[in-house]
């Protein structure tokens, strides 16, 4: 919120300050709802005594004591880096649509035409023509038909300073009380201030010469991008007691240093004719300058006119004349796009980011802060389990020594649970195979019992039998109800009774086995009973017999 203020506030009152050796520049413009007004346009005299221009402290001094005496409170200030000062220079780049990657390109570019290290520079740019989509489609049929590499190119104008410079400013700003916001170039701001006072120049080579007691700047446009620039050391600080021909002298002078200038220009790459020349300035020469100068050019030289778009003082056209950069500075400022060239603030390189590494770390970063995490948990976890166990174990405790009384019962339960989960129904499986042997005339049992054998439970019976069909008959049925064995070997084995065949049977269980009884009952009928066993015709016969006896 503090940074939109700022903003908010730069592009609604902005003071431009502009200093040579002669004057103090200073218009002060509000803007509002995209429109520009200029409320204050003042010129203060430098001292000509015992005043270092170079000295950025006593400047600053000295600026801040005629802002207070003209009674002006600057919220925002901006300055303009004399040419002189500035290393420019125009290059044709690839169109990019980033501002950053714009950036990188020029800075590997100028870096190898500065006169001094880029690290000890500030570097801006702006780019003054970009080709549009058919001058790029338009380049890319050129070069497939002649098959040689064409694109069109982006002008771009660079402009850099020493940090030197830029502290000179900075300097003067702070010893004079205010905060420099912005700091251009006077070449930008001259070019702001001749689209602000001839606005219908949108096409064709222009020439723009502006005019002081020291020094005369030529800049030139061609189809509203700077292409060329030259400040030139003259000495035009004449009085009225000045001699005729020392006056003639001087401006001839002058006249002819602004024609080497424009005939460098025509030895440029970039030449085009020129088709008009403007001359701006407020020492009182520029009449004769411009008659001089339009005896000598083929292009109309006029006077720079006033700006007719802009609201001015009523009593400060002429110092308005005199204070045209500062007028265009104060303005470019305001634009919504701001200053083309600010050394204050320049536009930079984007630092490129290595994707790949940063999703590495990220994914290190929650990779620490799970397992952070996951401790915590597991510590708040542990405690709360811990107070339960230790509750829980007095509660143990409490319970085990009441069930002391009761550990035979305990132990004896367990058991019969162990041994009848553990069980295979052995006392089920012995009376089925009671219910399916042959009768006790035809076989015998011998050896009866159980063992388990891994998971399984294996049945082991030894049979004693008359003849071998009685063997193979039982071998028979127990596979048919579903039991498992190997092959039985039948063994003689003659006892005394006359059983003379034995076999050896060793039965695996099935988990799921059907104790059918019933089917099975009637397989194996009981035998008669002999004439002499008491219960041959019921108990109750032998009852009756016993009474008859007695009577």
């Amino acid at each position: 919120m503090a940074k939109l203020g700022t903003h908010l506030k730069r592009r609604g009152e902005v003071t431009a300050l502009d200093i040579d050796k002669r004057l103090l520049r200073v218009v002060h413009v509000t803007s509002s709802r995209g429109s520009a007004q200029v409320r204050r346009v003042e010129l203060l005299p430098v001292p000509s005594e015992d005043f270092d221009l170079q000295n950025p402290r006593k400047v600053g001094e000295w600026i801040g004591e005629q802002l207070k005496a003209i009674r002006l409170t600057p919220g925002t200030v901006v300055m303009a880096v004399r040419r002189g000062e500035a290393v420019l220079k125009e290059f044709q780049l690839p169109p990019l649509k980033d501002i950053g990657e714009i950036a990188s390109m020029v800075r590997m570019r100028v870096g190898r035409e500065l006169p001094f290290p880029e690290s000890q520079a500030s570097i801006d740019f702006t780019v003054t023509k970009a080709p549009t989509r058919k001058e790029i489609k338009a380049a890319k049929k050129d070069g497939a038909s002649t098959s040689a590499p064409t694109e069109a190119k982006a002008n771009v104008v660079v402009s850099a300073i020493k940090n030197e410079t830029l502290n000179y400013y900075k300097t003067i700003a702070e010893s004079a009380g205010f905060a420099l916001a912005g700091l251009g170039l006077r070449p930008m701001a001259s070019y702001r201030a001749l689209k602000a006072c001839a606005p219908e120049l949108e096409s064709g080579a222009v020439a723009l010469i502006s005019v002081r007691r020291h020094e005369v700047d030529v800049d030139i446009l061609i189809d509203g991008r700077l292409v060329f620039s030259r400040e030139l050391s003259v000495d035009l600080k004449l009085t009225e007691d000045s001699l005729e021909l020392e006056r003639n002298e001087r401006l001839n002078h002058t006249s002819k240093e602004i024609f080497r200038c424009l005939h460098s220009y025509e030895g440029s790459g970039a030449y085009q004719k020129l088709d008009q020349l403007f001359i701006a300035g407020g020492t009182g020469l520029e009449d004769e300058l411009r008659q001089q100068i339009q005896s000598g050019s083929e292009a109309a030289c006029n006077r720079m006119p006033l700006p007719t778009a802009i609201r001015l003082p009523d009593d400060k056209a002429e110092d308005a004349a005199r204070a045209l950069t500062s007028l265009g500075l104060a303005l470019g400022f305001v634009d919504e796009r701001g200053l083309t060239v600010n050394f204050l603030s320049p536009k930079r390189p984007v630092v490129r980011r290595n994707e790949g590494r940063t999703k590495w770390l990220l994914g290190v970063c929650l990779l620490l802060a799970a397992v952070v995490m996951l401790f915590s948990f597991r510590n708040r976890y542990e405690s709360e389990a811990k107070s339960n166990y230790e509750k829980l174990n007095q509660t143990w405790s409490k319970l085990n020594k009441g069930d002391r009384a009761n550990k035979i019962v305990n132990r004896t339960g367990r058991a019969v649970l162990d041994w009848q989960n553990d069980s295979k129904d052995w006392l089920g499986h012995f009376a089925f195979i009671s219910s399916v042997l042959p009768q006790c005339d035809k076989v015998y049992l011998t050896s009866l019992g159980t063992r388990r054998a891994g998971r399984s439970g294996i049945l082991s019976f030894q049979l004693q039998a008359k003849d071998s069909d009685t063997l193979h008959e039982v071998e028979k049925t127990l596979r048919d109800l579903g039991y498992v064995f190997k092959s039985v070997p039948h063994t003689p084995g003659n006892d005394r009774h006359g059983y003379s065949f034995r076999a050896a049977f060793d039965l695996l269980i099935p988990d799921n086995f059907d104790h059918d009884f019933k089917s099975n009952l009637k397989t194996n009928s009981p035998p008669a009973r002999i004439e002499d066993d008491i219960h041959a015709n019921g108990l109750t016969t032998a009852g009756k017999q016993q009474e008859a006896h007695n009577g």
